[in-house]
C-alpha cells in the first residue's frame, strides 16, 4: 500500500528474498501515521501487545496450510528484487 516508500528493499527481507530465504512484511499498522516508526521512540512500550498477540495468532492460522504440507508456497523470480 505504501509503494512510493520502497518498503520491502528498505527491511532485511529482501536480502534473504535475493538468497532464496521467504521473506514476508506484515504490518497492521499505517506506517505513514505511525509517529514512531523509524524514530528514537520506537521501543516496546509502543507497542499495542493485544494487537500484536492477534496478528500472530491470525497468522499462525493463515499458516496451517503450509505447515502441513497442503499448501506449498510460490517463489519469486530472485533476480527481479532490486
Amino acid at each position: 500500500p505504501y509503494p512510493n516508500q520502497n518498503l520491502f528493499y528498505r527491511s532485511d527481507n529482501a536480502t534473504l528474498a535475493r538468497l532464496g530465504v521467504p521473506a514476508h512484511t506484515i504490518s497492521t499498522t499505517p506506517i505513514d501515521v505511525d509517529p514512531d516508526y523509524h524514530q528514537v521512540s520506537d521501543e516496546f512500550e509502543t507497542i499495542n501487545v493485544a494487537h500484536l498477540t492477534n496478528t500472530i495468532r491470525a497468522i499462525s492460522q493463515a499458516a496451517v496450510g503450509i505447515v502441513s504440507g497442503q499448501d506449498t508456497p510460490t517463489r519469486v523470480d530472485a533476480s527481479q528484487l532490486n
